[in-house]
């Protein structure tokens, strides 16, 4: 880094230029990233993301049109040691104007950037384990939705109903076996099934809605929702990337749980229909499926490991960027060699990361386990042991090449792009 002794003196400019952000640029918090903390630059008009360092995120929340840049490098100094030269504030400004990041921008440049980010949105979405199909509009509805039931995330509201569907769901897992017998012994359990799992994906839409509302809520804007194929399913999604823009914790976090409140809303009604409903016959296997496909849903989503809404929610409240990765990378680390191999993480982040390995292998390892165990038996009983074995064997090689091959195509794709 260049450093003078009077920024001036490198430039009258630095004493006289006064540049700004746009106002739809927006600094995100810092978050732990492996050894670094990185923050999130998002502008909410062409949708695009810029990662910088600390230092990069401290200069541009300074760019408000009123301070120098001599102003600024002072203020710089006092924080960080150093006092910028000319060759640095050159470096950044070009960095933001290649980016359309300082005011003003021409029109033409910010459909460039808005072309360019949508181009490796969609390629982002692409792989064979993972497909996205935006649906037209869908991303429009979610303002005028959020004036309208937006108080629903008001605490008022959202306490008393995330406790009264907390509890629903209590009931529901304590019923578990009474639940399943209304539903297997429906007259006819196969529509009771189809209909109560129609039912369950239309409150899924609602669920991927209010991530989109509660980004809303707090200032942001939802970019895409659509249907998505994660590998087995089909399901709907919403892209709230905003929310790593979000100053506090709590914000990020709600936004991530506002789907999973749908999940325990939709209970209350659900439980109000197997409790005051017919009590006997196909409505009552229905209310039996509504209810135990709704806790399904909202238990999966709450699970750490499968970054659904759970993950997302554990990730903010941790101010964290890739929990997931790092914290295998870390563990990764520490067993090829040791103490040595995490010396260079923070505290913090040797906490975070060890306690999410530790949770992560916690829920996967027994998981695994049973899993491996009663497809062994099923097998075993239907042909023999050895037999079972193979392909047990060779159901693992699949897999294995199959997540390889996936890895390997979204990295020539990222290329690419």
């Amino acid at each position: 880094m260049t450093t003078v002794s009077d920024p001036a003196a490198a430039g009258g400019w630095l004493a006289e230029a006064r540049p700004a952000l746009r106002a739809a640029v927006r600094i995100g918090p810092g978050l732990q990233k492996g050894t670094a903390v990185v923050h999130l630059i998002g502008d909410r008009d062409t949708q695009a993301f810029l990662r910088v360092g600390p230092r990069e995120a401290f200069l541009m929340s300074q760019l408000d049109g009123r301070r120098t840049l001599a102003d600024i490098s002072a203020e710089y100094a006092g924080r960080f040691g150093k006092r910028l030269g000319e060759a640095h504030w050159q470096q950044l400004l070009g960095l933001l104007h290649s980016h359309a990041l300082i005011d003003p921008a021409a029109p033409e440049q910010l459909d460039a950037v808005r072309e360019k980010t949508a181009v490796a949105r969609r390629a982002a979405g692409r792989s064979p384990l993972l497909w996205r199909r935006p649906l037209p509009g869908a991303a429009e509805l979610v303002v005028p939705l959020a004036r309208r039931i937006g108080w629903l995330l008001h605490p008022l509201a959202a306490v008393p109903l995330t406790l009264l569907g907390t509890a629903v769901a209590v009931f529901v897992l304590l019923e578990w076996s009474t639940l399943w017998s209304a539903v297997t012994e429906s007259p006819s359990r196969w529509t009771a099934g189809l209909v109560g799992f129609t039912v369950g994906w239309l409150v899924i839409a609602g669920h991927e809605f209010f991530h989109g509302i509660a980004c809303v809520r707090y200032g942001g804007r939802p970019t895409e929702i659509g249907v998505m194929w994660r590998f087995p399913m089909i399901a709907p999604y919403c892209k709230v990337d905003d929310v790593v823009t979000f100053p506090r914790p709590g914000q990020r976090v709600v936004t991530s749980f506002a789907g999973v409140y749908v999940n325990l809303i939709a209970l209350i009604p659900f439980a109000a229909f197997w409790w005051w409903g017919p009590q006997t016959g196909w409505w009552h296997g229905l209310a039996g499926a509504l209810l135990l496909f709704g806790v399904v849903s909202a238990v999966a989503n709450l699970i750490p490991v499968l970054k659904l809404d759970g993950y997302h929610m554990l990730e903010h409240a941790t101010s964290t960027s890739n929990l997931q990765g790092e914290s295998f990378r870390f563990a990764g680390a520490f067993l090829r060699r040791g103490p040595a191999g995490i010396a260079g993480y923070p505290r913090r982040a040797r906490v975070i990361y060890s306690a999410y390995a530790v949770l992560a292998t916690a829920i996967l390892g027994p998981a695994l386990v049973l899993l491996v165990r009663s497809w062994y038996s099923s097998l075993a009983d239907l042909w023999s042991p050895a037999v079972a074995v193979a392909v047990l064997v060779a159901e693992a090689v699949a897999v294995c090449g199959l997540l390889r091959w996936a890895v390997v195509w979204k990295r020539r794709a990222t290329e690419a792009a």
